[in-house]
C-alpha cells in the first residue's frame, strides 16, 4: 500500500487517472450502485475503489497511509482530519474537536479546506519565528517584534489557545444576542503598526448580498457603528452581487480593532487563478474618509516571500509546492518539483 507521509498533495497523483476522473471518464469512475472509482494515487494503476455503502456521494472506501477517501469531484477527504495539519496539531485539535464552535472546522480533514490550508501557513510561521515575513509581504511594514496571531476567534501563542475577548465584545456590538458571529480567519497585531486582518479564500468564492434588505440590515447594524468607514449611498445602489458582504464585514471589525495612532489593513488573500476584481467592489463601497486599507494579496506571492535559504521555512516551501487543489496544483508556482 502506499505510504504517504503527509495529507497527500498533487505529485502523489497520476495526473492521467485526475483528468479523467474530471472528465467523468467511464473507463475511471462509475457512479452507479456497484459503481466505483479509479484511485488517482500514483502506482494504484487500476485499482477500482468501492463506494462507502454503494453510495458515490459518501465518497470511496479509504485507501493509502494516512487513509484518504476519494470523491468524484475530484477532490479527498482525510479519514482522520488532523493528518490535514502540518503544525500545530494538539492545539488545533480542540477545534477540529468542534470545541471553538467554528463550522469550518467539519471541514478541516478536506483537500480544499481553506481552514487547514489557512492553519498550517500562518502557524508554521509562528512556530518559527517568522510572522514578520507576513507582515512585510503584506503591508511593506518592517516590524520590530514578533505579531500576535489571532485564528478562528482564539489568541493563538507558543502553546495555547484562548479566547479572544476583544474580538467577542466587537462582534456582540455589532450584532447583539446572536448565537453565531462571523470572525476573520487570521489575524495579526503587529507591536508600531497596528492591525492585519486576513480573510482567505481557496477556490471559487460567493461573496455577494442576495437581498437587498440583507443590505439594509448589514447599513444597520455595521455602518452605524463605524463612522465614515462606508459609502452607504454607493452600497445601495450597488448591484447586489458586486457588494462584498463578508469583506465588508471584516473591514468593520478591522475599524473597531484599531485603537488610536493604529493602522488597519484588510488583505483579501486570494489564489492568482482568482481574477475577481475585488479591489474595485471594495473602492466603490469604502468612503472617502475611511481610515481601514484593502488589498488583495496572493497566496502565490506569499509563497515568494519565503526565503529559500532559510531552513526554518523549508517545510511550508515545501508544503506549498505540494498542495493540491482538485488533486492538481493548487498554486501557480514556478519550477515547482515533481
Amino acid at each position: 500500500m502506499t505510504r504517504l507521509l503527509t495529507a497527500p498533495g498533487w505529485s502523489d497523483f497520476d495526473q492521467e487517472v485526475v483528468e479523467g476522473l474530471v472528465e467523468n471518464d467511464s473507463r475511471f469512475i462509475n457512479r452507479r450502485a456497484g459503481g466505483w472509482i479509479a484511485s488517482p494515487l500514483l502506482g494504484h494503476y487500476d485499482n477500482q475503489l468501492p463506494w462507502k455503502d454503494d453510495n458515490f456521494k459518501k465518497g470511496s472506501l479509504p485507501v493509502g497511509d494516512p487513509p484518504v477517501s476519494f470523491r468524484a469531484a475530484p477532490t479527498y477527504v482525510l479519514e482522520r482530519p488532523l493528518d490535514n495539519a502540518i503544525a500545530g496539531r494538539e492545539l488545533i485539535a480542540e477545534a477540529v474537536a468542534g470545541r471553538w464552535g467554528n463550522p469550518e472546522a467539519a471541514r478541516f480533514g478536506n483537500e480544499n479546506s481553506e481552514g487547514a490550508l489557512t492553519w498550517n501557513v500562518f502557524r508554521s510561521l509562528q512556530e518559527s519565528h517568522r510572522l514578520a515575513v507576513v507582515i512585510r509581504a503584506l503591508t511593506g511594514f518592517e516590524p520590530t517584534a514578533e505579531p500576535d496571531l489571532f485564528y478562528w476567534g482564539r489568541h493563538i501563542t507558543s502553546d495555547a489557545a484562548t479566547s479572544w475577548e476583544e474580538l467577542a465584545t466587537t462582534l456582540d456590538g455589532f450584532d447583539p444576542g446572536a448565537t453565531q458571529h462571523t470572525e476573520p480567519d487570521v489575524s495579526l497585531h503587529v507591536p508600531g503598526f497596528g492591525w492585519v486582518v486576513i480573510e482567505a479564500s481557496f477556490g471559487p468564492s460567493s461573496d455577494a448580498f442576495d437581498d437587498p434588505a440583507r443590505v439594509e440590515e448589514f447599513l444597520e447594524l455595521y455602518a452605524a457603528a463605524c463612522p465614515g468607514l462606508f459609502d452607504e449611498e454607493r452600497i445601495r445602489t450597488t448591484r447586489l452581487r458586486d457588494v462584498p458582504q463578508l469583506l465588508l464585514r471584516t473591514l468593520a471589525i478591522a475599524h473597531s480593532l484599531r485603537a488610536n495612532g493604529e493602522r488597519a489593513v484588510v488583505i483579501a488573500l486570494v489564489r492568482e487563478s482568482d481574477t475577481a476584481d475585488v479591489e474595485r467592489r471594495i473602492d466603490r463601497c469604502l468612503a472617502g474618509t475611511a481610515e481601514v486599507e484593502f488589498r488583495r494579496v496572493t497566496w502565490e506571492s506569499l509563497y515568494r516571500a519565503l526565503d529559500p535559504a532559510d531552513p526554518a521555512l523549508e517545510v511550508l516551501r515545501r508544503y506549498l509546492e505540494r498542495k493540491s487543489f482538485g488533486l492538481r496544483p493548487a498554486f501557480a508556482l514556478h519550477d515547482q518539483p515533481e
